[in-house]
């Protein structure tokens, strides 16, 4: 039976150009690599987008993201020189940077060049950032329910394993997302992931599914079962780090796709989470 073992880290929190930047303090530090989630907070984005937007996709001013990316990479240092990011699609699908131009139609993407920050855009899905720091190999994913249950950690670690990387190496780290507390779902939605499934895997599924105890609503852990899945792929468990931090209920420090619905205030921003080799 798959088994979840939360092994969460605390987030430390850097400031430079007036953008707060969370990274994993502990536990050991990735020799030659940087990583990174960013806040919504720094930016020149308004309204729905305050203030650090890093999105193109959801109807911000261009000029807006062209600047916020800008300040992101200013505030990563000389030692990023590119972000790499996907469109985005909700699906299995991991590239390779720069192998397919500009913007394929991915949810991850990998690198073994240092210098390339390889991205994903994220406002309540999962983040996931994968770094083998002996392989030199380095990838990001984005994990929604469909991409997760589709396949994109297996298909991420696939083709990090095609630049050299190996998994017994690989460390992860799960990103701010929305947490089970925040992610009401129904029984068709759970019924995706149980059917067509063993009774083993069934079982490992269902723990990721909770009835609140007055209500009976039903709640998803969206960040454990892609814990799980990680765990599915042969990563070390303790090798995978969680910043436990939720967007849907740290309206300060995040967008959230869910809150916004919530409150009518669609479309948001979005934050980035994101990692490079150093040369």
């Amino acid at each position: 039976m798959m088994k979840k073992t939360h092994h969460s880290c605390r987030s430390s929190e850097e400031t430079q150009e007036n953008i707060l930047l969370l990274r994993g303090k502990n536990f050991p530090p990735l020799e030659g690599v940087d990583h990174f989630f960013t806040t919504r907070q720094g930016g020149v984005s308004t309204g729905n987008y305050a203030s650090l937007n890093l999105g193109g996709h959801v109807n911000d001013h261009p000029e807006a993201v062209a600047r916020n990316r800008a300040l992101l990479m200013a505030a990563l240092g000389p030692q990023a020189q590119e972000l790499a990011l996907v469109n985005q699609v909700h699906g299995d699908r991991a590239v390779v940077a720069g192998m397919e131009g500009a913007y394929p139609d991915a949810d991850a993407v990998v690198t073994d060049r240092p210098g390339v920050v390889v991205g994903v855009l994220t406002a309540d899905c999962v983040p996931v950032l994968f770094a083998d720091c002996q392989g030199r190999v380095v990838g990001a994913a984005h994990a929604g329910w469909r991409g997760a249950l589709a396949g994109i950690l297996d298909n991420t670690l696939a083709l990090m394993e095609t630049l050299g990387a190996r998994r017994e190496r690989i460390v992860a780290i799960v990103g701010p997302c929305i947490h089970a507390a925040s992610y009401e779902v129904d029984a068709p939605f759970r019924d995706r992931f149980l059917q067509g499934t063993d009774n083993k895997i069934n079982q490992a599924y269902q723990k990721f599914f909770s009835n609140r105890a007055q209500s009976g609503i039903l709640t998803f852990d969206l960040p454990g079962y892609v814990h799980g899945r990680l765990i599915e792929n042969g990563l070390d468990a303790l090798k995978i780090f969680n910043l436990e931090q939720c967007t849907y209920a740290l309206d300060s420090l995040f967008f959230s796709h869910r809150r916004a619905t919530h409150r009518g205030a669609l479309p948001c921003g979005r934050q980035l989470g994101g990692i490079h080799l150093l040369p």
